[in-house]
């Protein structure tokens, strides 16, 4: 009776992990459309639009080795502006988002990971064809905006 139950727990755990790992995550529409905002305005390279619309202040970006804080909207601007110097430098074209990884909301923020991809100006992959990068937006009176960042790979790059 006992390795019955046992093998029942076991199944049903089975069939969760399988469910839980192909459920298609599906973001309220209002964390879709800041998404899509801010990846045609990276695509564009429109720094201020990010800096005032898209980014929170203060800022942080976590890296693998650092934490950049950016307190203000002249250092949000100065990280823009030297990141998208650099893409521009290695023919950075577009970006796409693929898909959503993983989505957390309590009453102040969302945690929230996409995958996508970046091009060249030729259309071509550049990097690693899938990228993650990981987010928390802050919601405020405004709607949402990104208060933090992990790029799970150089944003440079």
């Amino acid at each position: 009776m006992m390795k019955n139950i046992f093998l029942l727990l076991l199944f049903l755990f089975n069939i969760n992990c399988k469910t839980e790992i192909s459920n298609k995550i599906n973001p309220p529409e209002e964390v879709v459309n800041l998404f899509e905002n801010y990846t045609k305005l990276w695509s564009d390279g429109n720094l201020e639009l990010i800096s005032n619309n898209i980014y929170d202040q203060p800022m942080f970006i976590y890296s693998n080795d650092s934490i950049l804080y950016l307190k203000s909207n002249e250092d949000v601007k100065s990280f823009l502006s030297k990141t998208f110097k650099t893409l521009e430098s290695n023919n950075y074209g577009f970006s796409t988002i693929n898909r959503w990884e993983s989505y957390r909301e309590d009453k102040n923020y969302i945690i929230i990971e996409m995958n996508y991809t970046r091009f060249l100006k030729d259309s071509s992959i550049m990097g690693e064809r899938f990228r993650k990068a990981s987010y928390i937006l802050r919601k405020t009176d405004g709607g949402l905006k990104i208060n933090s960042m992990i790029p799970h790979t150089i944003l440079e790059q």
